[in-house]
Order: C-alpha cells, then sequence, then structure tokens
C-alpha cells in the first residue's frame, strides 16, 4: 500500500467536507427561506401598524365629541354654519353656565387662521359680549381632519325643517318637521394610513321656535 493509499484509509469520513455545489445549492434555498420570513415579518408590521393608526385615528374623533356634546346637546341656540375666508364656523350658545362657544376647522395651509393649521378642529368659548379676537386661538379638539371631499363640514337642521322628507306621500316621516335645532357634523381624520370617519346630528334640546338670534353670532370674524 503505497502512502497516499494509507493517508485516504485513514481520512475521517466527516472531514470529507462538501462540494461547491451543495454549498451553492444551501445558500440559495437559506435565502429563498428568509426572504419568504422577512416578507412575512413585513406585512405583520404593517397589519399592525395599519391597525393601530386606525384605532388611533377613531379614538381622536371620540374624544372631540365627548368634549363638546354636553354643551352643544343642551345649547339653547345653534347658528347656521358658514364659511370665512378658508375656515369654517359655527357657533352655538351653551347650557346657562357655559356662554357662548365656536367650532372652527381651517381647511387651508395659511389661511386666515393659519396658527390653527390645516385640518385642526378648535373650539373657543366667550362670554356674551366679549366676543375673542379675530384668529384668536382655543382649545384644540381634533386634528389632521381631512379637508377634501367633505362640504359642508357641519350642517344646521332648523325648527319646522323636513330633512326626512320622502318623494312618496305615503312614506313614513313624510310630514316629520324637527320641534329643535339639530346641526349635522361629519369629519374624517387620518392617522398614518389609517382613516375614521364619524357622521352624526346634535340636537339642541333647549332651542325655541322663539329663539331665533343670539348674542354669540359676535363671535364670528366677518
Amino acid at each position: 500500500m503505497t502512502a497516499r493509499q494509507r493517508s485516504d484509509a485513514a481520512r475521517d469520513p466527516d472531514d470529507a467536507g462538501f462540494s461547491l455545489v451543495e454549498v451553492m445549492v444551501t445558500m440559495t434555498i437559506m435565502s429563498i427561506m428568509m426572504v419568504i420570513f422577512t416578507g412575512a415579518i413585513l406585512q405583520i408590521y404593517r397589519t399592525s401598524t395599519a391597525t393601530e393608526s386606525l384605532t388611533t385615528a377613531q379614538s381622536q374623533l371620540r374624544l372631540a365629541f365627548q368634549r363638546f356634546d354636553r354643551e352643544l346637546r343642551y345649547a339653547s341656540w345653534v347658528a347656521e354654519p358658514g364659511m370665512v375666508g378658508t375656515a369654517w364656523y359655527v357657533e352655538f350658545a351653551g347650557p346657562a353656565d357655559a356662554g357662548c362657544l365656536q367650532l372652527r376647522l381651517e381647511t387651508a395651509p395659511g389661511g386666515g387662521n393659519a396658527s390653527d393649521g390645516q385640518g385642526v378642529l378648535q373650539l373657543l368659548r366667550w362670554t356674551p359680549g366679549s366676543p375673542p379676537a379675530a384668529g384668536a386661538s382655543g382649545q384644540t379638539i381634533a386634528s389632521q381632519i381631512l379637508t377634501t371631499g367633505v362640504d359642508p363640514f357641519f350642517d344646521l337642521q332648523t325648527i319646522d325643517e323636513t330633512p326626512y322628507a320622502s318623494a312618496s306621500a305615503d312614506a313614513v316621516g313624510t310630514d316629520f318637521a324637527t320641534d329643535f335645532r339639530r346641526l349635522r357634523i361629519r369629519l374624517t381624520t387620518k392617522v398614518a394610513a389609517g382613516t375614521a370617519e364619524i357622521d352624526t346630528t346634535f340636537t339642541a334640546l333647549n332651542s325655541s321656535r322663539a329663539h331665533v338670534t343670539d348674542d354669540c353670532s359676535e363671535g364670528r370674524p366677518s
């Protein structure tokens, strides 16, 4: 037996190693598995982020309406909503101890109330006879509100209006007329990839047919 043969015979089979083809195949399989695994992790992350963003957006709107629900539901008067410059306004007289209030939504960057920022809904309060100065900042109720695709954001249904009238004379609700002023608010907020929409109508339970105007209208800039 030659020296080469003796060396080959003594070599441990586990030291034989792998061929280049085997190494390349193994690396290819591992790369494919890593791509699949990474893609799954990214998809889970995107789904989690979208869900969290939607939850945040919904929470913003829910908290926004909780902040002025009492004042608006027990208002004695609600103004006709309108737009001054690039901001939407609606004023209302809150309960006896609440004075005057105003909701203001700036719809454009650099608008008349640029300090608010586009898509920021603010609530202003004052006592009758001392209206806020033009452009005065109020309490931020919600932000990141979409200002395209929804117009108007505020819509007033006045006393004796028939908002649910049907074209059919026999339809239920044809003769319905509200006994109170009712303010409809439609807002959509966006946080990252999540959007949430709220469309609700508040009934001013203390409004009356005799109460047509109110000093709270002084709070809107001309």
